[in-house]
């Protein structure tokens, strides 16, 4: 049931009474395309009575959750009063909600499956056995728009509440949601990492506090494919290093979140995340094409002459597509992209106050930030209620003699090309010096580690830069060729962890 009023401060206010097992669906206009003045692109969600979840993250009652550029489903189980402020594109009441119920069950299994690792765990302790049982290691994976992203969020939700510690991995270098584009990233999550606020924000990231993030440098997997491969493998060996160590991180497994590039290259690359990261058990969104290819090739007939080839106990799981899926276009997904990237310099949406106004706070560069608005955000002229964001980034000065720019790429000369004496590197990919020019003003740069500077810097091997996590990510304000000055946006004031960064093809502007 559905009712609509206009409150004494001009906007619309409307209503909902969803019964159990329902869902409110949401589709909010990004802000971008909205005016800043009116607020018009931003609204309010707000828990009247009942209980209610937005990607299995509970919603607190009587507590306003602004959202803007974002397509959301608030789901309840027993039934909920819930009232939304501002101007929609799209809001209806569903209950057609089975695949949510599949959902449950699938964590459900999820579940024994820790558990039966978590016993293991604790018998092999006592007859210091060296046999490791592992918990469940799930990818998710199917064509674009299918509700990956949004399962991934909810089975991370359901296993954190229940005191899990899963690994999330998030391999979508377009739509990270982790870290900014560009990336491949890893993080385990904590209570700490799931949000509603973020969740309801554009881009609908989690909120982790030290991610593992690979800087592959392009939104498109077809851009450098073999360094890709390369990340994967090394991505693969640290989360076994990290769980081999925690047995409470052992158990509760991993959960991986997939590309939607499903054909030619992309089912390639597929495979490889699955043998990279010992999948064990692979979860199939509404495509029945792409569930019988999977299955047929980890078929053991298949892989008779290389037993090897296929992870023990592969489980190929389908699942329904969810009916509050939607289609992303272009410039959705764009604008999403740049409010991932924005998020990470300025924070979260808070309402204002006078310590916000008086102590802006800044970050360690390396610290991911959650979803963020223009600097402020008056939700209408006769409320007073502001919103601002959270954290405020820094404008770093530094001379080009002191910094390193370098791209990587998939390039290599042939044999006949190379000068006499010259060999050609094995390394498929390799660093290409990059000269400071008024080209690289706004685009997104990152900091590459001292540690992994220190080991290249010995090695002179450039898999010691891409092979390593970075520091941080910096974007390019302004570039001064008279007096051979960079000035970046950094989350945080001071110099800079380290003088290599990797540039890509990642831009952003405000």
């Amino acid at each position: 049931m559905m009712r609509s009023q206009t409150d004494n401060t001009g906007q619309d206010r409307q209503t909902f009474t969803l019964e159990k097992e329902s869902e409110l669906r949401i589709e909010v206009p990004n802000y971008s395309s909205s005016s800043t003045q009116s607020g018009s692109g931003m609204c309010t969600l707000r828990l009247m009575s009942g209980s209610a979840e937005l990607f299995g993250a509970e919603l607190a009652v009587d507590k306003a959750y602004p959202l803007t550029g974002t397509k959301v489903a608030v789901f309840t189980w027993h039934g909920c009063t819930l009232e939304i402020t501002g101007k929609l594109e799209i809001v209806y009441v569903s209950k057609e909600t089975n695949a949510n119920l599949s959902y449950v069950n699938t964590h459900a299994q999820l579940e024994a499956l820790r558990d039966e690792a978590m016993y293991e765990a604790t018998v092999r302790e006592e007859q210091n056995s060296e046999t490791v049982t592992e918990g469940p290691r799930v990818l998710l994976t199917g064509p674009a728009d299918s509700g990956k992203s949004s399962l991934a969020r909810v089975l991370t939700a359901y296993a954190v509440k229940l005191g899990r510690s899963p690994i999330f991995v998030d391999l979508d270098v377009s739509q990270n949601a982790l870290s900014v584009p560009g990336t491949i990233s890893a993080s385990p999550m904590t209570p700490d990492c799931i949000s509603v606020q973020s969740y309801a924000s554009s881009g609908g990231t989690l909120l982790p506090q030290t991610p593992l993030d690979f800087w592959y440098g392009s939104t498109e997997l077809s851009t450098n494919p073999d360094l890709y491969k390369s990340q994967l493998v090394q991505l693969g060996q640290n989360i076994d290093s990290r769980l081999k160590i925690d047995p409470d991180a052992n158990a509760s497994g991993i959960i991986v979140n997939t590309s939607g590039w499903i054909d030619g290259l992309g089912y390639d690359l597929l495979l490889r995340a699955i043998d990279a990261l010992r999948i064990n058990i692979v979860l199939v969104l509404g495509h029945d094409r792409l569930y019988s290819m999977l299955t047929t090739h980890y078929l053991p007939s298949s892989n008779a002459d290389n037993p090897a080839h296929a992870p023990p106990k592969l489980k190929i799981i389908k699942l329904p597509r969810s009916g509050g899926a939607v289609s992303r276009n272009a410039e959705f997904r764009r604008a999403t992209r740049n409010q991932s990237i924005k998020k990470y310099f300025h924070g979260e949406i808070i309402k204002s106050n006078s310590n916000n106004a008086s102590n802006p706070t800044t970050v360690p560069l390396s610290t991911p930030l959650s979803p963020l608005l223009d600097n402020s955000i008056t939700t209408n002229s006769s409320s007073s209620v502001t919103y601002v964001n959270q954290y405020t980034p820094s404008l770093l000065e530094l001379p080009f003699d002191r910094l390193r720019l370098m791209k990587l790429s998939s390039v290599s000369l042939s044999a006949s090309m190379l000068p006499v004496s010259s060999k050609q590197a094995t390394d498929p990919v390799q660093l290409t010096p990059v000269e400071f020019s008024q080209k690289l003003k706004h685009a997104i740069l990152a900091v590459c580690h001292p540690t992994a500077v220190f080991e290249y810097e010995k090695s002179g091997k450039a898999s010691d830069l891409y092979l390593a996590g970075v520091a941080g990510f910096v974007v390019v304000e302004r570039v001064n060729m008279d007096r051979e000055i960079v000035s970046f946006l950094a989350p945080a004031s001071g110099e800079i962890p380290s003088n290599i960064l990797l540039t890509g093809d990642i831009t952003w502007m405000e």
